[in-house]
C-alpha cells in the first residue's frame, strides 16, 4: 500500500511529465520551424505598415484580415469622430505617449496626416472617443505584431 507522500511524488512526477511534453519547443503542437532574424523583422516591419500584413506573409490570411479589417476600422471610426493624431512634440513629453500610439497604425497613420485628417475638434462631443479610438488601433497593431512575431517564431500557430 502506498503512502500518501509517495503517491503525492507519483502525481507531482506524472503531471511534470505532461507538462514537459505539451509545452516543450520540440513539440509538434507548438508551430513550424523558427525563421530567421531577417525575415523575421521583415515580418514585423509588414505587419507594422499594414496591419494584418504579417499575418498573411506567413500565410494566416484569416487572422490577417480579421485584424486589418478590425484595425483599420478602428483607426477610420477614430478619424471619423474629431480625433487627433499627434506628432513628436519634444516640448511636450506627454505628446510622445500619444504619438507613439498614433503611429503604431502604420501607413494609415502616415497617409492621414498627409491628407490633413485627424487635425481633432475639440469642440466635438466625439473627441475624446475619437482619440481613444486612434491609440487603441495602434496599440491593438502593435499587438499584432508581436503575434506575427511569435509565430514567425514557431512558438505559436
Amino acid at each position: 500500500m502506498r503512502t500518501h507522500l509517495q503517491c503525492l511524488v507519483y502525481y507531482r512526477n506524472m503531471v511534470a511529465s505532461e507538462h514537459s511534453e505539451r509545452y516543450s519547443s520540440s513539440s509538434p503542437e507548438v508551430g513550424t520551424s523558427p525563421l530567421g532574424a531577417g525575415p523575421t523583422a521583415g515580418v514585423c516591419f509588414l505587419g507594422w505598415l499594414v496591419p494584418g500584413a504579417g499575418h498573411m506573409a506567413l500565410g494566416r490570411w484569416g487572422r490577417g484580415v480579421v485584424f486589418s479589417i478590425a484595425i483599420l476600422t478602428m483607426f477610420v471610426l477614430g478619424l471619423v469622430m474629431n480625433g487627433h493624431l499627434y506628432d513628436a512634440i519634444p516640448d511636450q513629453p506627454l505628446h510622445l505617449f500619444a504619438f507613439a500610439a498614433n503611429i503604431g497604425a502604420g501607413l494609415a497613420y502616415f497617409l492621414a496626416r498627409s491628407l490633413g485628417l485627424g487635425v481633432g475638434v475639440l469642440s466635438s462631443p466625439d473627441y475624446d472617443y475619437g482619440n481613444t479610438y486612434l491609440w487603441v488601433a495602434g496599440l491593438l497593431n502593435y499587438l499584432v505584431m508581436l503575434d506575427a512575431f511569435d509565430i514567425a517564431q514557431g512558438r505559436k500557430q
